[in-house]
C-alpha cells in the first residue's frame, strides 16, 4: 500500500510541475558565487523581492528536493523543519527535524512552520503561491523557487540556494562536481549510437518538455514519447508501445518493473531484459543527486548498444556523492496529496494526456 501511494504521489507529482507556469528558474547570477553577504535580496518564482537580512541560522525546507539541496551544501545541522517521510529518509539526521507536512504528506503544515520561527523557508515550485503568501502574511520569509525542465537549472538553483542560505563555496564546489559529471557523461554518449527509450511510472510516460526527457538526451538515449509527438507527462497507450517498441525502458524506483502485458512483452526491451530502474528519489527530486540517475542511464544505454551487453540495474553504493547517505526506501518529492486525490485527478486529466503515436 505505501508503494502505491509512494508511485501515485510521484505521479502527481510530475502532472504538477508540468503543468507549473513557465516562471523564471530563479538562477543565480556569476557574481554571486565570490560575494556571499547580507543582506541579501533576489526575486523568486512569484515575483516577489525576498531579502533575507543575515546567514539564516534556522532553516525550514517545505519538499524533498530543497531538503536534498541544503544537505549537499552542508548546511542540514541549520534545518529545524523539513518533510519527514520515506521521500527524505535517505538524509541522514532527517528525523531530528521537525515535521512540516499535514498528514498527507503533501499540505505544508503552516501553523508548524510559524512556531518553528525560521530564518528562511526554502519552498520548490509544487507549492501553491497562496501557502507562500499565507507564510508571508506570519511573517515568514518564504523563497520560491520555479519550474525547471533540464539540468542546468538544477546548477542554478543550487547556486541560488547557496547563496540565500551563505554557503557559497560549498554550493560552488556542488556544481563543480555536478557540472563535470554531466560533461563526462555528455562525452561517453558520443561513442554509440542513441538507443530507443521509454520512462515508465504508473502507467504514464514523460515526453517533451519535461525534466525526464531531459536526463534521457542527457544519458544518450532517444525519447520514443517524444519523438512521437507526447509533451509533457502522457498515459501509455499499449498500441502506440508497440509501434514505438523502445529497446530500453527506464522504470522509477517506486515501481516493481513494467505490467506483465503481451504488449510490453513484445518490446525489444522486455525482450533483451533491458528494463533499468533507477532511484525515484533522485530522478524526481530537482537537486545535485540527480546525477545518480543519469550515471545510471548512460550505462544502461551504452550497454544496450553493445552485442549481448545488459543495462547496469540499479545504483551502486560507489556512485552515491561523497559524504551522503546510501538510500533506503525509494520515493519521490511527494509533492502531491494522498492516493484518493492522486487518482481523482489523474482519472481527471487522462483523456488529455494521453500518449499520441
Amino acid at each position: 500500500m505505501l508503494r502505491r501511494t509512494l508511485t501515485a504521489l510521484f505521479v502527481l507529482s510530475l502532472v504538477l510541475s508540468a503543468s507549473a507556469a513557465a516562471v523564471p528558474a530563479a538562477g543565480a547570477t556569476p557574481q554571486e558565487a565570490s560575494d556571499c553577504s547580507f543582506p541579501y535580496s533576489a526575486q523568486d518564482a512569484t515575483g516577489a523581492n525576498v531579502t533575507v537580512d543575515g546567514e539564516p541560522q534556522r532553516i525550514v525546507v517545505l519538499q524533498a528536493s530543497a531538503a536534498q539541496t541544503v544537505w549537499e551544501l552542508g548546511a542540514d545541522d541549520r534545518v529545524v523543519g523539513a518533510p519527514v517521510n520515506p521521500t527524505t529518509s535517505y538524509l541522514e539526521g532527517i528525523e531530528e527535524t521537525d515535521d512540516v507536512l499535514q498528514e498527507d504528506q503533501f499540505t505544508v503544515n503552516q501553523e508548524a512552520v510559524v512556531e518553528l520561527d525560521a530564518d528562511l523557508v526554502l519552498a520548490p515550485n509544487v507549492i501553491p503561491d497562496e501557502t507562500i503568501e499565507s507564510l508571508r502574511d506570519a511573517d515568514q520569509t518564504v523563497y520560491k523557487f520555479g519550474f525547471g525542465t533540464s539540468l542546468s537549472f538544477i546548477a542554478g538553483k543550487t547556486e541560488r540556494t547557496g547563496r540565500l542560505i551563505g554557503s557559497c563555496p560549498a554550493a560552488a564546489e556542488t556544481n563543480r562536481e555536478y557540472n563535470a559529471t554531466v560533461e563526462s557523461v555528455g562525452d561517453r554518449t558520443e561513442a554509440f549510437d542513441s538507443p530507443r527509450v521509454m520512462y515508465f511510472t504508473d502507467n504514464f510516460t514523460a515526453g517533451g518538455g519535461t525534466f525526464i526527457d531531459s536526463l534521457i538526451t542527457t544519458a544518450g538515449g532517444t525519447n520514443v514519447a517524444a519523438e512521437n509527438g507526447v509533451q509533457g507527462y502522457g498515459q501509455i497507450n499499449e498500441e502506440a508501445l508497440v509501434e514505438w517498441n523502445p529497446e530500453v525502458i527506464v522504470v522509477s524506483g517506486v515501481e516493481g518493473g513494467v505490467p506483465d502485458t503481451e504488449a510490453y512483452a513484445s518490446t525489444a526491451a522486455v525482450r533483451n531484459d533491458r528494463v533499468v530502474t533507477v532511484d525515484a528519489n533522485y530522478v524526481s527530486q530537482p537537486g545535485p543527486r540527480v546525477v545518480v540517475a543519469l550515471q545510471t542511464m548512460a550505462d544502461a544505454f551504452e550497454s544496450a548498444q553493445r552485442a549481448g551487453g545488459t543495462p547496469t540495474a540499479t545504483e551502486t553504493a560507489a556512485e552515491t556523492p561523497t559524504g551522503t547517505a546510501t538510500p533506503t526506501d525509494p520515493g519521490t518529492d511527494a509533492d502531491g496529496p494522498g492516493l484518493g486525490a492522486v487518482a481523482a485527478l489523474v482519472a481527471l486529466l487522462s483523456a488529455a494526456l494521453l500518449a499520441r503515436r
